[in-house]
């Protein structure tokens, strides 16, 4: 009976599927959690430090690094990392050109994989790579607006492959950290913008203009020239509409209406008015009515433009919506609560799955809407509290894994909780699934006909059936566990050796036949069905057997040899005693006329001598099975 295949084969799948839905799980909580320390605001260096440690244990690597780009374009320097040697970070710096490992991946036109460093011909590698010994890796561009941030890299000091996914990972975590980056540098650049403009109205750097009140300039301050490039005298009696965009003179000549109805009543307009080298400012005007003489005003105008900070705000709110793009794709719900443990944040894609669409949650309280899941409410309080809590709970049928975290002010006291929720439903419900197969398989293991072993190549047994434990004479497999292949069970070790080495060189499965021994010291002739099971780098691991025992078979064929051989002699004996046969019957009928002659006595011999052959013949014909023998009775004493 040839051993089926399949067995061994699903069990690599199942243990290969749930690896991979293990990194796949602790990738995407990497990512998530990252994602939350940038909505959370953490400090640059605390978020660089925190991508580092998730890239290297995402990809389960021992080597990571955070290279930021030098202003002057040439240079990196090593910001964050795990796994260098002290002084390594903050300080060492590395080449930004074309044939560096840095250059190189910065100029590249996606991700950096690297199978062997020390083969590398497209770049050459910076010495701390080579003084770790680093062997393989992948890197990846932090992509700023304008220019590459920097590069993220992943290393291992072993032969690694890393997979579509991994490769996805480090994207991914690139991408949160350049958005969170670029919402920094938008939120850096709008506080000096800021500064800046209070400085300018300390310093009465607006332009104040006075108009009457058909438009047309009758005063405009010396900040003109500096702001929109007109001298002080060029737009004196001129319509100031003239100037202004024709898409938001509508709005700007109601509010110059309603401060004339209004004397006095302070007026607000933001609209673009064009500079002296044709471009657009925007400009955000206040000003009021007062009246000259009868049913004549003057309207007192003060302007500041407010070009950048529009420009920062629309940045800023692209970046927002950036990094609120990645967290909505992420497969998970990001949720932020006031004191008071009402929804202040509430996105991802995990709603979806509680029929949540986002947004729907705003405002409403964490406590009314799931007061019914008392782990829930008890998890969100202790984080209120100022514990960071760390749970499982279920929710509408759906499993998910919660993180709070409470937020503190500089002062100590806490302004809410931040939290990330998982849903681990599909991946409960894929554990059971392995975990039922893996319990069909070990059943059909169990109950198999035919001998199953795992062993390391030194020859110790790590598993057996009961099938191999009654083919081998054991009384239990626990007995057999403590023998060894070498001393106990190969008849001839050399035998076991060549088996050792054509398994070890051979990719796939072999097939062999070998003599084991029994316990009781039978020997038994069996046929072996294996594989070697092998590590990542090439290194095998054990080897996967199939045993069938088919001494029996092996009789049986000798057996039905034997039956051939013999029928072929006698198909030899037959053939030849019946020739003689046709010999002995032409002589038999010449010796017999001859007999009737004078020479009768001399014949006589003859012809007794010839019935003599024919007997013989007769008997070989018998052996042949080519005539039928005559059972006749006979007297002993004639014998």
């Amino acid at each position: 009976m040839r051993p089926k295949r399949f067995r061994w084969l699903g069990v690599e799948e199942t243990s290969r599927a749930e690896l991979q839905l293990r990194a796949s799980a602790r990738q995407q909580e990497a990512v998530a959690h990252l994602g939350q320390q940038a909505l959370a605001g953490v400090a640059r260096a605390d978020l660089f430090d925190t991508a580092a440690t998730l890239v290297s244990r995402g990809l389960d690597v021992e080597f990571s690094e955070i290279l930021e780009l030098r202003p002057e374009h040439r240079s990196l320097l090593v910001r964050a990392g795990i796994g260098w040697h002290e002084g390594c970070v903050g300080k060492t710096l590395v080449t930004a050109e074309a044939g560096a490992l840095a250059g190189y991946a910065l100029n590249a036109a996606g991700p950096l994989v690297i199978a062997d460093l020390s083969s590398e011909i497209r770049f050459s590698a910076p010495p701390h790579l080579e003084e770790h010994g680093i062997v393989s890796g992948v890197c990846v561009v932090v992509q700023g607006r304008d220019r590459p941030w920097g590069v993220l890299g992943a290393y291992s000091a072993q032969p690694r492959e890393f997979s579509g996914p991994d490769v996805l990972f480090v994207q991914a975590l690139a991408h949160v950290l350049a958005t969170a980056l670029e919402r920094a540098r938008v939120e850096d650049a709008l506080r000096k913008s800021e500064e800046h403009f209070r400085s300018l109205t300390e310093n009465a750097s607006d332009i104040v203009t006075i108009l009457g009140d058909d438009g047309i300039v009758r005063y405009v301050s010396p900040s003109v020239q500096r702001l929109l490039g007109y001298g002080a005298n060029e737009l004196l009696g001129r319509n100031a509409f003239e100037f202004m965009h024709p898409d938001d003179l509508s709005p700007v000549m109601e509010a110059l209406s309603d401060a004339i109805q209004r004397p006095g009543s302070p007026q607000t307009a933001t609209f673009r008015f064009k500079h002296a080298d044709g471009s657009w400012r925007v400009l955000e005007s206040i000003g009021q009515a007062k009246l000259d003489q009868p049913n004549s005003y003057s309207v007192i105008v003060n302007s500041r433009d407010v070009t950048e900070r529009i420009l920062h705000e629309q940045m800023l709110r692209t970046s927002k919506q950036r990094l609120r793009t990645v967290v909505a794709g992420a497969p998970v719900i990001f949720f932020s609560l006031d004191p008071k443990g009402v929804f202040t944040l509430a996105e991802g894609k995990g709603l979806h799955s509680l029929g949540v669409r986002p947004g729907m949650l705003m405002g409403k309280s964490f406590f009314e809407l799931l007061g019914d899941v008392p782990q829930a409410v008890a998890d969100v309080r202790r984080a209120l509290a100022g514990e960071s809590v760390t749970a499982r709970v279920e929710l509408f049928g759906f499993e998910f894994e919660a993180q709070y975290s409470p937020v503190r002010e500089r002062d100590g006291s806490i302004s809410g909780v931040v939290g990330v929720a998982t849903d681990i439903t599909e991946r409960r419900r894929a554990e059971q699934a392995l975990r039922r197969a893996d319990a069909a398989s070990r059943t059909l293991v169990q109950q198999a006909p035919f001998g199953i072993f795992r062993a390391t190549p030194e020859g110790a047994f790590l598993s057996v059936n009961p099938a191999l434990v009654e083919m081998l004479a054991y009384e239990t497999e626990t007995e057999l566990l403590s023998r060894h292949l070498d001393r106990d069970v190969f008849k001839d070790p050399a035998a076991r050796a060549r088996y050792l080495t054509q398994m070890n060189e051979t990719v796939g499965a072999i097939e062999s036949q070998a003599v084991w021994r029994r316990k009781d010291g039978e020997a038994i002739t069996v046929r072996l069905y294996g594989r070697a099971v092998r590590y990542e780098d090439g290194r095998v691991e054990c080897h996967e057997v199939f045993a069938e025992d088919v001494s029996e078979r092996r009789g049986l064929e000798e057996q039905l040899r034997q039956a051939q051989k013999m029928e072929a002699i006698g198909q030899l004996t037959g053939g030849i005693a019946h020739d003689f046969n046709n010999l002995l019957t032409i002589i038999l009928a010449n010796a017999e006329l001859l007999a009737r002659g004078p020479d009768e006595a001399s014949l006589r011999d003859i012809i007794s001598a010839a019935v003599s052959g024919r007997l013989m013949v007769n008997q070989l014909l018998g052996f042949a099975r080519r005539s039928t023998l005559t059972l006749e009775p006979i007297h002993l004493g004639h014998l």
